[in-house]
């Protein structure tokens, strides 16, 4: 029954689910601004510079951009390398 329940609100939801009429002011976290819903508490990404919620295929490109992201990592020391010497050449050829 319960697992009945939680499908029957899964397909109400995304069926009439909410409209996001309540949110809060847009504020900016770890350079990402947006809005909260008051009444589901879901993120709705915001534009500063044009002062509107982000289109859907701006999220997804922000999401992608963010996850292609390349990480650099700082060079790592090396060890002394290993020169050969003229007495390996002389017995290598010999």
């Amino acid at each position: 029954m319960n697992r009945m329940h939680s499908v029957l609100e899964m397909v109400y939801d995304t069926l009439f689910g909410c409209g996001h009429d309540r949110l809060t002011r847009p504020f900016t976290l770890k350079k990402q601004t947006y809005m909260v819903c008051l009444d589901c508490g879901r993120h709705v990404y915001y534009s500063a510079e044009r002062m509107e919620p982000l289109s859907s295929g701006e999220i997804r490109r922000m999401r992608k951009i963010r996850a292609s992201e390349i990480k650099v990592l700082p060079a790592t020391v090396r060890g002394p390398q290993l020169v050969p010497s003229a007495d390996t050449e002389s017995s290598a050829t010999a």
